[in-house]
Order: C-alpha cells, then sequence, then structure tokens
C-alpha cells in the first residue's frame, strides 16, 4: 500500500481482520502469517502525517503488533508487474499494489481557459469558493485549492472540509438568486478519527480532545452516519441502520464465492 494517510493505515487493517475471517471459513490450514504480508510506504517521515502525532504513535504500534510492515521516509520510484521500486537500489516484491499516496484532481480543469488550477488541477477558489478568473464557477472538495484569509495552507482535502463547503455552496446560490452579496466560508475543525477494523481506533475532537477504544469508534460510526444522512436523507439512513441491525445476525462477516 503506498501512502500512509488515512485510506492507507485503514485499508491495511481491514485487509488484515479479512484475512482472519477467511481463516475462520474452514480455511485455518492457511498461515497467513508466512503467505500474505502487507506492506505500507511511506515518502514522509511517519504514517497519518495529516493527523496529530499522538494517533499516528498509537496506529503504528497497532500495525505492528498486527504484523503490517511500515517503511517510512523512502519514496517509491516505479511500480512494475513485479512489484515496487523504492529509491534507486531497493525493490520490494509485490503481487498486488494499492496507490493512496494524495489526491490529483482531474487534468481537464487544468484545461478551462481563463481558470487558475495549482500543480495537481484543482482549480484555485476565494474565500467565497469562486473559482479564481470567472465569478460564475464555484468549486468544492477535492477539486479546490482554498487558501482562507490568515492562512498560509489551503484546507486540508477531507470529508469534512468537502461537507462544509457543500452546505455554504447552498447559501451561496441562495444569495445569488436573491441578489445578494456572497458570504464568505467560515471552516471548523471539528478533530481527526482514524479507524483500524475492529482492532482500535483513535481521533482528536475539538479542543484537542484525545479519545480512543470504543468511544472514538461510536464516534467514527456516528459520523459516517451523519455523511449517510446529508446524502441519502434522515428517513433512508435511519431505516438502512435498522435493517442492518437485524440482517447482522444471519448474514456472514464475509462472502466466499
Amino acid at each position: 500500500i503506498v501512502g500512509a494517510g488515512a485510506t492507507g493505515v485503514e485499508l491495511a487493517a481491514e485487509l488484515h481482520k479479512s484475512m482472519r475471517e477467511i481463516a475462520s471459513h474452514n480455511l485455518d490450514n492457511i498461515d497467513f502469517e508466512k503467505l500474505i504480508r502487507i506492506t505500507i510506504v511511506e515518502a514522509g517521515p511517519r504514517i497519518l502525517p495529516a493527523l496529530q502525532e499522538h494517533m499516528a504513535r498509537a496506529s503504528a504500534r497497532l500495525l505492528i503488533k498486527m504484523g503490517v510492515q511500515i517503511r517510512c521516509g523512502i519514496k517509491v520510484t516505479e511500480v512494475t508487474e513485479e512489484g515496487i521500486r523504492l529509491g534507486e537500489k531497493l525493490f520490494v516484491p509485490a503481487e498486488l499494489v494499492v496507490w493512496a499516496a494524495g489526491i490529483k484532481a482531474p487534468d481537464f480543469l487544468k484545461t478551462l481557459d481563463g481558470l487558475e488550477t495549482d500543480r495537481i488541477n484543482r482549480l484555485m477558489v476565494d474565500e467565497t469558493l469562486r473559482a479564481v478568473g470567472d465569478e460564475n464557477v464555484f468549486a468544492i472538495g477535492d477539486c479546490a485549492n482554498c487558501v482562507l484569509p490568515g492562512e498560509d495552507n489551503a484546507l486540508p482535502p477531507r470529508a469534512q472540509t468537502a461537507h462544509q463547503q457543500a452546505d455554504h455552496l447552498v447559501k451561496v446560490v441562495a444569495a445569488r438568486l436573491a441578489g445578494q452579496a456572497t458570504p464568505a466560508f467560515r471552516y471548523r475543525d471539528y478533530g481527526s478519527l482514524v479507524s483500524l477494523a475492529d482492532y482500535g481506533a483513535f481521533g482528536s475532537l475539538i479542543g484537542g480532545l484525545k479519545i480512543e477504544g470504543l468511544l472514538a469508534r461510536l464516534v467514527y460510526r456516528s459520523l459516517h452516519k451523519m455523511h449517510l444522512k446529508a446524502v441519502h436523507g434522515l428517513a433512508k439512513t435511519a431505516l438502512d441502520s435498522i435493517g442492518e441491525m437485524v440482517v447482522r445476525r444471519t448474514r456472514p462477516r464475509i462472502k466466499l464465492h
């Protein structure tokens, strides 16, 4: 797994969990420790570089305990059918490579006349989320580079950023239709959460409050439901949640066919 952000770290834990669940279906003669190895490669000095250091340390300890190899401080220079090359000399054999190292907006965005983009094709937007170069174009989420006044860095490409920007854009459209001034966007960091399958969860909430274990997993689950509610509405999200509770006792944890 190339990239040790939240996506790569959580994927490693989920793959480890899936292998153990497969073993529980009368496949316990397979030695997963010898036959299957998971390695995370990160160019930065530590995993979860965008999150708090205490979350990175706790997650690293848990991954190492699970047998996941972590390689930090080295860049992937080539990906082949046989594996990946790290730096100039080191080659790591791999049958499956998952690229989870950062984001890049679609190439067509940099071809739009009159609009300014950054090095990864994101549209440059101002504090109202309006694209630089056209007052009638707005961008949110991973395709937008938004640096708010008084800040040095762009807003992080995270779900809570896109969620807040989407809510704000509703107000922008309403203001434009009413002929009113376009409101400025205000971002609030509600904290960070990372969930390593059923093995553990770690988080940092507003004010730097550190959480882990069952409480962190409950908060992570609640946040997931909030995103579903925003997309599907309250009624469907509630019905789906009830349905999950009903069928959880009857369906297998993993399908083998």
